[in-house]
């Protein structure tokens, strides 16, 4: 497999985590499953067949060439095929929004052809990296044509800003947005409304997924044996079956059954 990511810069890198480009033939695993992350991905597909997506609930999409993966809070199954050459835009948490025209919460657990945002310019934008020789030209194309194509002002909320950075915060706990609402100086309501249609999820939402990337993070990382309840207790759960509820709702799989899946990477996990 050929993997490249690549930095934002200037005004996109308050919106855009990094561009990414994969390529592989020949898996050895034909489906993987994708966990939330509390982010969206703006997916360009370079091969010729439509994309084939799996949902938590086993309904089956066939998705045009270039489809944004909205927010989601559950997990789903990215159905591989002999050959595989995507380039994509991994956005910041909030960040998708002036590219996409609509509320976040809109595309909440869903994925949604950009033909219907962008119109002909997405296929467009598709074409013009299809005749590019390198992955570093497709990256400059992809940044340049991403600022043209967005579709409100480039800016956010100061308070979904504010929120999103204290909520990044894995001691944060769930019962506690209340009083980061409390410090932003609007109405709970009012907030809750921009946070919704700026990131795709309600703060309380968003919080526990962070919390479960957190775990991910600590999951890949470590070296030694694993201890559940150390693990539990360092990102801010109440108690390890608190802790083993909230990874089985957003991954399917018992903490245990994910750590031993070999060739697994963070949110994406062979199957």
């Amino acid at each position: 497999m050929i993997m490249h990511t690549c930095k934002s810069t200037g005004v996109l890198s308050a919106f855009v985590d990094y561009f990414w480009y994969m390529e592989s033939q020949n898996t050895s695993y034909q489906n993987e499953l994708s966990l939330p992350d509390g982010s969206v991905d703006l997916i360009i597909d370079l091969t010729a067949d439509k994309v084939l997506m799996a949902t938590a609930s086993n309904e089956t999409l066939r998705l045009n060439h270039v489809f944004v993966c909205g927010p989601h809070s559950r997990h789903f199954v990215i159905c591989n095929s002999l050959e595989t050459r995507v380039i994509g835009i991994h956005f910041k948490p909030g960040g998708a929004y002036p590219f996409l025209g609509c509320p976040l919460d809109q595309l909440h657990n869903v994925m949604q052809s950009m033909d219907a945002i962008w119109g002909h310019s997405a296929g467009e934008l598709r074409e013009e990296l299809l005749e590019l020789s390198s992955v570093g030209q497709m990256f400059h194309v992809l940044s340049d044509r991403l600022l043209q194509l967005a579709v409100k002002p480039l800016d956010s909320h100061p308070a979904v800003h504010y929120a999103i950075e204290q909520l990044d915060k894995i001691n944060v706990q769930t019962d506690q947005v209340g009083n980061i609402v409390g410090r932003i100086g609007i109405s709970h309501r009012r907030f809750i409304e921009l946070f919704q249609r700026e990131t795709g999820y309600t703060p309380k939402r968003y919080s526990r997924i962070r919390r479960f990337q957190e775990v991910l993070r600590k999951l890949n990382e470590r070296q030694n044996t694993i201890q559940w309840s150390d693990i539990a207790f360092d990102c801010g759960y109440f108690d390890q079956s608190h802790f083993i509820k909230d990874f089985r709702a957003f991954s399917g799989l018992n903490p245990s059954d994910y750590e031993a899946i070999p060739g697994r990477h963070y949110n994406h996990v062979p199957l």
